[in-house]
């Protein structure tokens, strides 16, 4: 019985994402949605840094609130890049997720060269350059993906048979 329940939720779910008005497809929703995460993250940050001891406990918890927290300030930003100068001019959700997580993760790893002391001009020039290398990788296959009209999502099932 729980399968059944699970395939219906999943394909309402996908119905929902391929709907041409949805919500995930507006700017405004990433735009409130980093407003939402940036917001108390960064008065996290800002309790966190001025009012704690760097102890372990509280490093992990910046590390934690900086990935939010940069999660929250390049989502709108990405999703307006997306929507408005690439040649699809369409957002996906998937690609602006991914790119915002990308960016907090190379912010990560260059804070923690930098605590380390260890961080130079050199291991920025390759951090930088592998993600954005990666990104333009797995940008074009998005690219081939949407203009050929094709999405996992929709795929029908294949016959196991044949």
């Amino acid at each position: 019985m729980n399968i059944a329940i699970g395939n219906f939720l999943d394909k309402r779910f996908h119905l929902w994402l391929k709907f041409e008005g949805s919500p995930l497809e507006k700017l405004r929703t990433y735009t409130l949605l980093g407003i939402l995460l940036s917001l108390p993250s960064g008065y996290g940050l800002y309790r966190l840094v001025y009012f704690s001891l760097p102890f372990l406990k509280e490093r992990w918890i910046f590390f934690f609130l900086v990935m939010v927290f940069v999660s929250g300030i390049t989502l709108p930003i990405y999703a307006a890049l997306n929507k408005y100068f690439f040649s699809i001019r369409k957002i996906f959700p998937r690609t602006v997720i991914r790119e915002s997580l990308v960016t907090a993760i190379l912010c990560e790893v260059l804070i923690w060269f930098q605590i380390g002391r260890v961080l130079n001009s050199t291991i920025i020039f390759f951090s930088v350059g592998g993600f954005l290398a990666i990104e333009v990788l797995l940008r074009a296959r998005d690219t081939v993906i949407s203009k050929n009209n094709y999405s996992e999502l929709s795929r029908e099932h294949e016959d196991p048979k044949s």
